[in-house]
């Protein structure tokens, strides 16, 4: 434990040298709440392969699946096994790309959330919070048997702590944001009281680079959907987007269904995002961002969907790390 924390310690020392990334949100004082919820419940995006039931029990047999790692390493097959797949398939793409990409990203932004808001230890706090969003969200993953126990050790043990790694390396992360413009474009999650379960969760990344300084640029999404489209820049720090691309339905076998969006953000934050074919069955999904609203002192979300069953979903969000949804 102290080697870690030294570890950690370690990181921080180049942290004037990189990318600040709070901008406005910096004030959000409910912001570790909402990511958690983000991240935890990402997979269940994908209902054709994850469900968020049994939440607590998933928990329990996660944990005695890394806990003794060793054994559950060689049950599933060994570590030559556990390498091919998780390094030498398709799986490597979501691996690199949100597991140590994305989630260099989120704890870069977390460390500097800390920071600003006076946490004792911003590093303790960022390793903490991330670590128990992504735990939920492998414990999840348990609902596919497909699923195994590489899966999770890949991405906890390698992955998630090479995210650590790139996230405080200025070199990686100036290149990723200043270059390659990246930006989380995370949902806003909703608790549905008449499911009893959580809706309008999860992670999403952009890379919108200025190659060819003009105000069209290519833009490419990666998360539970992929998609690449073209920003139009309106004004200054101000774009509308339009993207199609795959949402996944089989993550092993890179297999999923076409989806087109549309996205208007302004200084860096995304504001509204219409969803068609989305993930979680949404035929059409529209999130309203409290940035398209800049109320003073009111924090105002919304959803609105439709499922592909035609049952509707609305979702308001005041205030509060998570929103209320109702509908089937």
């Amino acid at each position: 434990m102290r080697f870690t924390l030294l570890v950690l310690l370690s990181l921080s020392l180049h942290a004037n040298e990189l990318p600040n990334l709070l901008d406005h949100k910096k004030d959000d004082k409910l912001l570790p709440v909402t990511y958690y919820f983000n991240t935890a419940f990402d997979v269940i995006q994908n209902p054709y392969y994850f469900s968020q039931s049994d939440y607590r029990a998933k928990h329990e047999a996660m944990f005695k699946r890394i806990s003794s790692f060793d054994h559950s390493v060689k049950k599933d097959g060994g570590y030559k096994k556990l390498f091919e797949d998780e390094f030498l398939t398709a799986r490597i793409l979501p691996n690199v790309g949100l597991h140590m990409i994305g989630g260099a990203y989120d704890k870069l932004y977390l460390y500097q959330y800390f920071k600003e808001n006076n946490y004792p230890a911003p590093m303790v706090f960022t390793f903490a919070l991330s670590y128990m969003g992504h735990f939920g969200n492998e414990a999840l993953e348990l609902t596919n048997e497909n699923i195994t126990s590489h899966d999770h050790i890949a991405d906890l043990f390698f992955f998630d702590a090479m995210s650590f790694y790139l996230a405080f390396n200025p070199k990686i992360m100036n290149f990723l944001v200043s270059d390659l413009e990246m930006q989380a474009w995370h949902l806003q999650p909703m608790f549905n009281f008449e499911k009893s379960d959580v809706t309008n969760a999860g992670l999403n990344y952009i890379f919108r680079p200025d190659f060819f300084d003009s105000k069209f640029r290519p833009m490419l999404l990666i998360g539970m959907l992929n998609l690449a489209g073209v920003s139009y820049e309106l004004s200054p720090r101000e774009f509308i987007t339009t993207a199609f691309g795959m949402a996944l339905t089989d993550p092993l076998e890179q297999k999923g269904k076409f989806v087109s969006a549309f996205f208007y953000d302004n200084e860096k934050s995304l504001a509204a995002a219409l969803y068609l074919n989305g993930t979680e069955e949404y035929r059409v999904r529209l999130n309203l961002f409290p940035e398209i609203f800049n109320f003073d002192s009111l924090k105002l979300g919304l959803l609105l969907g439709q499922k592909r069953d035609n049952s509707e979903v609305v979702g308001v969000n005041i205030n509060l790390p998570i929103g209320l949804a109702f509908g089937d």
